[in-house]
């Protein structure tokens, strides 16, 4: 496989990757990022009584949690492609995936995971803080396909190609009025994380559907990077094509057309957004054809329910791509969707936020600048706060004070994480004790993993006056909710 005209391809590209601004700049910050990934692994398998052998140092200017647990095992998969798994691509992929690998030799730092070590995960599983599955199983944290994701993220870099550059298009967002069915009431189901595209996102809209709500907000990310059909612009530099469709828009149900709504996420950045604005949304035809053509092709929307507002906002394409945009930006405060929010002149405290990034970590730990930004941009916190990329079902206090690290947070937010629509996730240790009022803990039969589920709003109106929010979140274990309180009442 590896011929001399491949080696030669590698080189080239290796040259560009190391001078050609700002392709190099990119290249190197992310990979500069993977040995604190990496790291944050091996602590928490010294932590859980698993690592085998000498426990290595720190790498240089190590900081504890700024790497990602979801990226520990790409560094060592780079220096050893031996223990890759190429039988994922097709024969032109292969040859596509070995040019990345060896274009990145002497750029990556060299890994500190053995061979041991990295195999326990084929046959060993833990659940980490988060509740996220570590074990090689399909969608779990080290199913290679996410390393897939990574070689993704590096074409995206490579050819530059961002759907619209390193800018959301600058134009009026839509402000959609929402009705619903039964006079009085709106009914708006929540889910996140679900774009798999198998039968547990099937039986998640089944379990949706059967419930009937109004409308649908999907809160982002779609497996493993969302990926345009190949015959969509640029879609033929990425591998495994056609994800954005085959993993989301085929599995939507059809009736729901023009009442459904999906975010922007990490995983549809890796394929630089194309997949999502141009197939997912048809943002070429101003979403005419799309499932989700309420949406009119934006990444950012306003829906109104009575005299609130629900903010549908784009955390992930202002994001950073030197760590794989796992933390969420809106930008600067000159940018467009804060200029967006600010026109509209929304009350926050009659504003319910739906982003795909989370605000602070799922175990109360720390708190994303994300927060001060969302803050800046409404004047004050919002009234409620749903986001996903977290792989679990939570619902925080209100109040909540997270005074542990700076920045420091004291809210009345109601925040939620609605992460856990179909990727396997588990019951975190982590979570216990903290400020959580309920937390999903249906676990599977004869298993670590729990049940995917979902989120409904209902809203009571009164002549279009907002009079009552209630949420309920389901599972798959049942029919009626297995969580479920009212957040306002007038």
């Amino acid at each position: 496989m590896l011929t001399q005209d491949l080696r030669d391809r590698a080189a080239a590209l290796r040259l560009k990757f190391r001078t050609e601004l700002p392709v190099s700049s990119y290249i190197q910050e992310f990979l500069d990022f993977l040995p604190n990934c990496e790291y944050e692994l091996i602590r928490f398998m010294v932590a859980k009584n698993v690592w085998q052998g000498f426990i290595p140092s720190p790498p240089a200017n190590y900081k504890p949690n700024e790497g990602t647990v979801d990226l520990g095992l790409v560094l060592y998969w780079l220096n050893n492609p031996s223990q890759i798994d190429f039988s994922m691509f097709s024969a032109e992929e292969e040859a596509e995936a070995w040019i990345l690998i060896l274009a990145l030799d002497g750029l990556i730092q060299p890994s500190q995971m053995t061979q041991p070590n990295a195999d326990f995960f084929k046959t060993g599983e833990l659940i980490y803080t988060d509740g996220s599955v570590l074990s090689t199983e399909k969608w779990a944290t080290f199913d290679q396909g996410w390393l897939v994701a990574v070689l993704n993220m590096l074409q995206s870099i490579r050819h530059n190609l961002w759907y619209h550059g390193e800018q959301l298009p600058d134009k009026a967002p839509p402000v959609i009025n929402l009705t619903g069915a039964t006079p009085g009431l709106i009914k708006i189901a929540v889910l996140g994380d679900c774009g798999t595209g198998d039968y547990t996102l099937q039986r998640i809209m089944q379990s949706i559907v059967k419930e009937n709500p109004d409308y649908i907000i999907h809160v982002g990310d779609v497996y493993y990077a969302g990926t345009p059909l190949t015959n969509s612009p640029n879609g033929n530099y990425f591998f495994f094509p056609g994800e954005e469709v085959g993993c989301l828009n085929n599995f939507w149900p059809p009736q729901y057309k023009g009442r459904s709504f999906t975010l922007n996420s990490n995983h549809e950045m890796y394929s630089g957004a194309i997949g999502y604005f141009n197939d997912a949304l048809d943002a070429a035809n101003g979403g005419m054809n799309s499932v989700f053509s309420a949406q009119q092709g934006s990444s950012y929307f306003f829906l109104q329910c009575g005299d609130w507002t629900l903010a549908c906002i784009d955390t992930a394409y202002q994001s950073s791509v030197t760590n794989a945009f796992m933390n969420g930006s809106i930008g600067l405060p000159s940018d467009v969707q804060t200029k967006a929010i600010q026109q509209l002149r929304l009350n926050p405290y009659r504003t319910i936020l739906f982003t795909h990034h989370n605000g602070f970590e799922a175990d109360c730990s720390d708190v994303s600048p994300l927060w001060a930004q969302i803050r800046a941009a409404f004047g004050s916190d919002p009234y409620a706060w749903y986001w996903g990329h977290v792989h679990n079902g939570i619902v925080y206090n209100s109040p909540i004070h997270i005074p542990i690290t700076a920045p420091k947070l004291s809210t009345q937010t109601y925040a939620r994480c609605l992460g856990h629509a179909a990727l396997p996730y588990g019951d975190a240790a982590n979570l216990i004790n903290k400020q959580i009022t309920w937390r999903a803990t249906n676990r599977k039969p004869a298993s670590k993993e729990l049940y995917n589920g979902w989120a409904m709003l209902n809203f009571s109106l009164n002549n279009n006056t907002v009079s009552q929010i209630q949420e309920a979140f389901y599972d798959l274990t049942q029919n009626a909710p297995v969580f479920r309180q009212t957040i306002f009442s007038r």
